[in-house]
């Protein structure tokens, strides 16, 4: 495997990949990561990052110019690569063969490569599901979602920003097919406190849902519009312009 990239643009897609933010814990939120591996997968002039564990998957595409596809799949360590990209700009040669090599204006870099990804099972078996993108609505392990909406990426970061606030770390989405314009947002300490919100989302169609998460979710989207795919106690799919995640329903 060896491409070509912009420096800036494959930091911050690993960076993004990281699923950094507040997660769910006994008693609270804390600070954490996803995990900090990525696991790369080389496709037709894009490079798909995956990362997950056990409840909650993600993917993004960076677009790359391909020098050599023999080799199409390799993971790095996040952490180690970030320190040496942040000194890097412009377009930058990345090699992954027997070790990461970086190349620079200023120099080469070598590091080892990962033998595989901690999660690697769970990712390959996303990696291997047909999530029937292109079809009105998607499916997930052969199980169709039921509805689906658009809402802006800056309306979700608003809301759960605040819901998080509340300190649990668990978050409440309810979408009804008869206000398909509105859903609500919320995050309750039963008997404490609690906060809702309600966005407006577009192109709603399908069944009415309503699913608990966890995790920063709102952190790792870009660009102006979310695609939400629900369904009651199934997974929830969310597609960005460049990435997607799949969560695992909370369930107390």
């Amino acid at each position: 495997m060896k491409f070509l990239v912009d420096a800036k643009v494959f930091r911050t897609g690993l960076e993004d990949i990281m699923g950094s933010g507040k997660y769910a814990q006994s008693g609270g939120v804390k600070a954490g990561l996803l995990s900090e591996y990525a696991y790369l997968d080389l496709k037709e002039n894009t490079l798909d990052l995956w990362n997950g564990d056990g409840s909650y998957i993600n993917k993004l595409t960076l677009a790359v110019n391909i020098m050599d596809d023999s080799t199409r799949n390799a993971t790095v360590n996040i952490k180690t690569l970030l320190p040496f990209l942040k000194k890097l700009s412009g377009n930058i040669e990345v090699s992954m063969l027997d070790s990461v090599t970086i190349s620079g204006v200023t120099g080469t870099l070598t590091l080892p490569l990962i033998n595989q990804h901690p999660h690697h099972e769970v990712i390959q078996r996303l990696y291997a599901m047909d999530l029937k993108l292109e079809d009105e609505m998607p499916q997930f392990n052969g199980k169709s979602f039921e509805g689906y909406f658009d809402m802006l990426v800056a309306d979700f970061q608003e809301a759960i920003n605040h819901c998080e606030l509340i300190g649990t770390g668990v978050y409440k989405l309810e979408w009804d097919a008869k206000d398909r314009h509105h859903a609500k947002l919320s995050s309750t300490v039963v008997g404490v406190k609690g906060y809702t919100t309600t966005v407006s989302v577009a192109n709603g169609e399908g069944d009415s849902a309503t699913v608990c998460f966890t995790g920063p979710l709102h952190r790792f989207f870009k660009g102006h519009t979310i695609t939400f795919y629900v369904k009651d106690e199934f997974p929830i799919l969310l597609v960005g312009e460049d990435r997607l995640l799949v969560k695992v329903p909370h369930t107390e």
